[in-house]
């Protein structure tokens, strides 16, 4: 009975619900042409959610191109019948745009210069499915593009694995599912092996986009045939930015081919192999043809700045780069504008460009030669800046930009590394110099997998560790120590490790390379050398040290007896400064990590160790991390660490500001300020008698810079006192930072190429005052800094014929002051820590633009968006509050007899 329904199923309709043949076993017979109507229509928004064609334009930008094709198979292989040579004819394509950007009629037949081309026929050599080759006709590259993506709709190879091919939009990987006699093809991952455009590797996910793509086709066979019947697919490209997830451009493209008609009579040609045929059909056309891949054949970048010269910029946005502008929005425009001219500029036009234009943006310029990174124009800047100079500031400002580069090259790290064989006559010079090649290793091995394999790596390491074998002063071991923690490559540890052990300020220097090299590459030995860090078992540990081997033990996967041994110190009350600074610590990593949070309970279960006595500490020094600004996609967080000595005088205090979001974090800058050689005790200076010395220590976009130094040693400060420098603002960093450079292009299945750009450029301004008196025997020290934020993301889909853009920009300015306040008049000291952020605005605005080159045509619509962000003065721990209202607050004078 099975076999008698087997055999009834298999004569009735088994049949038609089985796989058509497909792929190789297209039959487009020879002397036939086949016609084909086709249409593709593009659409970019900032938004994705586009749910119909009427709405869309209504608010996108698009357009829509429609056309006859006509496919002739006119050789086949005399030896292989699956080898043959296809002629494609485009007939008068014609585009289709919306008359307004808010029209509700639809859209109409607009003129271009698709009206005034010809269309000469491509050739496509096919075989078994796969489309080998292309020869083309002298075309315009727009046109030779939608050609070949038709005849990548004729490549048709199934497979029940996933497949590489080769198509218009590069080397993908193709999914193909058959049913009955409809083929779903999807692809991904495409590689392009001509890309013009580069910075595509991503060093911070917060400071870098969100590509995503797809595409997919559903192919109708005429089973009878074995011909293509209808092809209908459907294309997206987004870009969205991580830090903002509003900031997102959107392209969706939606394409249709339909058999129409066949008809007999195409001319057949004869010959052994396609070079003859190929020959044969050069004679008749009176033109060569051209051999090229199925890969889209590749145009010109864009220029971001309508392709204006560098002098013509000068012109327009040079008063944007104003030395009084940095540190806002205006700045970082009028930087970002230049970049994209400065890396197409020649040396020559470089050269000529600084020789004549004004002084007072020259030092601006510089930052946009180091962001440009060319040959031409790192070579523009060596040549300009006197590095053998004792006037550094220009060197130093240039080194830093070059520092925070988010993509050096190998052959920008090379010519810095040629620096350090001239004659530096400054050792501050030198020192950043050292900060400047450690960054750049740092985020060059970000993009490596295999880093210390690297040539150029290898030989910065083993220079380091040459020249820091023969340092014979402690400053010169301090530049080394900063270059490691700014490598932050594991390979150091051991180096450090020794160093940490020996304690004093360079033990701390360390650590802290230690901790920014990170505690997942720490070994058992590292972990046991921190413990006795920690309980001195080395002398001449700082205290920072202790707490900061405290804090990296905690960090690394701590077990609730290592916890437990550092809140049992908490019981020794000759250190309340620590204690205090370490208990902080302690409840600021617990609510960080679940792991330190769980052991931390099971400990304070215990009623030895949850009481007052160790939870309840009388010291002033703290650590705090508060929220700063949330969003839906990342976090603002601001950190203060303030260590004060047992005399009651600050030791030093940081104040961090971090990004988060997702399971990214990216520190944005920390400004510390140290102060040696005051409020200690007689002990303190009998035993470690310390110079009197003040400085401040920056870190931008995790680049630790050199030390800043306000005076060392008493005759400094005197002299500092007595001509009252430091009442005018002294600035510590002024400079315009590249920030984000990323570059990527997705072909479309028609052959249009879809163009993304982001960059992001921060201008920041950092300066300080300090005003000491010793008559009234108080200090005031302002440090503030201005910065700009400013992202500006570009989508291009443009072709000959028409030109599509959505931008968007955002941004804005903000302040941040630091302000101390120190009575010394009488004992204790007194100080008074204030840090406050003014009212600002953040700003989102889109920019969508259509024309038709040749045409008035134009679409042009602008949208803003403002958010504003009220003031705010950063809480600080309540002694700190109390201290500061002695200070500040005048006290209430007796009443007088008279």
């Amino acid at each position: 009975m099975w076999i008698i329904f087997l055999m009834i199923l298999s004569a009735v309709g088994l049949s038609k619900s089985l796989p058509a043949p497909v792929g190789h076993s297209l039959l487009y017979e020879t002397g036939v042409s086949y016609k084909y109507s086709y249409q593709f229509t593009i659409l970019l928004n900032e938004d994705a959610n586009i749910t119909s064609r009427t709405q869309s334009l209504g608010r996108n930008v698009g357009y829509r191109v429609s056309s006859e094709f006509i496919l002739s198979p006119i050789w086949q292989s005399p030896e292989n019948p699956k080898e043959k040579l296809l002629k494609l004819e485009l007939l008068k394509p014609t585009l289709h745009v919306s008359s307004t950007m808010h029209s509700n009629d639809g859209i109409n037949r607009h003129w271009s210069k698709l009206d005034n081309l010809s269309y000469p026929p491509i050739y496509i050599h096919w075989n078994d499915g796969i489309v080998k080759k292309v020869y083309v006709l002298p075309d315009s590259p727009s046109m030779i593009n939608i050609k070949k993506g038709l005849a990548s709709l004729f490549q048709i190879k199934v497979s029940n694995t996933p497949v590489k091919e080769l198509d218009v939009s590069g080397t993908c990987v193709v999914h193909y599912k058959v049913h009955g006699s409809t083929i779903k093809k999807n692809k991904s991952n495409c590689e392009r092996i001509n890309f013009p455009l580069k910075n595509t590797v991503v060093n911070n996910e917060l400071l870098s986009p969100s590509i995503s793509d797809s595409s997919e086709m559903i192919i109708n066979l005429i089973p009878q045939q074995s011909i293509i019947d209808s092809i209908t697919g459907k294309e997206e490209v987004m870009m969205t930015l991580n830090l903002w997830k509003q900031a997102a451009v959107f392209v969706k493209n939606k394409f249709h081919v339909k058999y129409v008609s066949q008809s007999q009579g195409s001319p057949v040609l004869s010959g052994k192999n396609v070079a003859a045929i190929l020959n044969t059909i050069s004679q008749e056309m009176g033109s060569k043809l051209k051999s090229e891949p199925l890969e889209v054949t590749t145009e010109a970048a864009p220029c971001l700045s309508k392709c204006k010269s560098v002098r013509e910029l000068v012109g327009e946005y040079g008063t944007n780069l104003l030395p009084e502008y940095i540190g806002e929005l205006k700045s970082a425009t009028g930087f970002l504008k230049f970049l994209d001219s400065f890396r197409k500029a020649s040396k020559k036009e470089l050269l000529m460009l600084f020789k004549d234009t004004d002084a007072r943006i020259l030092t601006q310029l510089l930052d946009v030669l180091a962001a440009a990174q060319t040959d031409d124009s790192l070579d523009v800047a060596f040549e300009l800046i006197d590095f053998e100079s004792k006037d550094i500031d220009i060197a130093e400002r240039f080194l830093l930009c070059l520092a925070v580069v988010p993509n050096p090259t190998d052959a920008l790290i090379s010519k810095t590394l040629k620096l350090l064989n001239k004659n530096i006559k400054s050792e501050k010079l030198r020192s950043t110099i050292l900060v400047a090649l450690s960054s750049l290793m740092r985020t060059y091995c970000r993009s490596k997998t295999a880093c210390s394999d690297s040539l150029i790596v290898q030989t910065m390491s083993n220079l380091f560790l040459k020249e820091l074998q023969g340092c014979q002063s402690a400053s010169c071991i301090m530049s080394y120590l900063l270059a490691f923690r700014n490598a932050a490559l594991p390979q150091y540890l051991p180096v450090l490790l020794e160093f940490a052990k020996k304690g004093g300020v360079l033990g701390l220097m360390a650590l802290e390379a230690m901790k920014d090299i990170g505690v997942q590459h720490f070994t058992p030995e590292i972990h046991e050398a921190l413990l006795r860090i920690y309980n001195q078992f080395w002398p001449h540990q700082e205290p920072a040290s202790r707490i900061l081997a405290a804090e990296l033990l905690m960090k690394s996967n701590p077990t609730i007896h290592t916890i437990g041994n550092l809140v049992f110190s908490l019981d020794n009350r000759e250190q309340p400064e620590i204690n205090s600074l370490l208990l902080s610590k302690i409840k600021n990593l617990a609510l960080e990590n679940e792991g330190i949070r769980s052991c931390v309970k099971e400990i304070l279960r215990n009623v030895t160790y949850g009481n007052y006595h160790y939870m309840a500490q009388n010291g002033t020094s703290s650590s705090i991390i508060n929220l700063l600004q949330a969003s839906h996609d990342a976090n603002t967080t601001y950190g203060i660490n303030v260590e004060m000595r047992p005399t009651g005088m600050l030791k030093r205090t940081s104040f961090d500001l971090s990004l988060s979001g997702g399971n990214h974090n990216l520190h944005l800058m920390s400004l510390g300020l140290f102060v040696e050689g005051f409020g200690l005790t007689d002990e303190e200076q009998k035993e470690n008698p310390e110079e009197a010395s003040a400085g401040m220590q920056l870190s931008v976009l995790g680049v630790n810079l050199r030390p800043y130094i306000f005076f060392s040693g008493t005759g400094e400060l005197m002299g500092l006192v007595w001509s009252g420098a430091g009442s005018e603002p002294t600035p510590a960093v002024q400079a315009n930072f590249l920030l984000m450079d990323q570059t990527h292009s997705v072909v479309l299945q028609n052959g249009i190429t879809v163009d993304l750009n982001l960059k992001g450029a921060l201008s920041a301004d950092v300066s300080g005052t300090v005003e000491v008196s010793m008559w009234n025997k108080n200090a005031h020290a302002v440090v503030k800094n201005r910065g700009a934020l400013l992202v500006n993301g570009f989508c291009r889909v443009d072709t000959s014929f028409v030109e599509s853009h959505v931008d968007f920009a955002l941004g804005g300015n903000s302040v941040l002051n630091m302000v101390v306040n120190l009575d010394f008049a009488h004992k204790p000291m007194k100080i008074c820590l204030q840090i406050d952020q003014p009212d600002y605005i953040f700003r989102h605005n889109v920019r969508k633009t259509e024309t038709i080159p040749g045409s008035k045509h134009l679409i042009k619509t602008l949208k803003r968006r403002s958010m504003y962000f009220p003031g705010k003065s950063f809480n600080l721990h309540r002694k700190n509050s109390d201290s500061c209202r002695e200070l500040l607050i005048p006290k209430k004078q007796k009443s007088s007899f008279w």
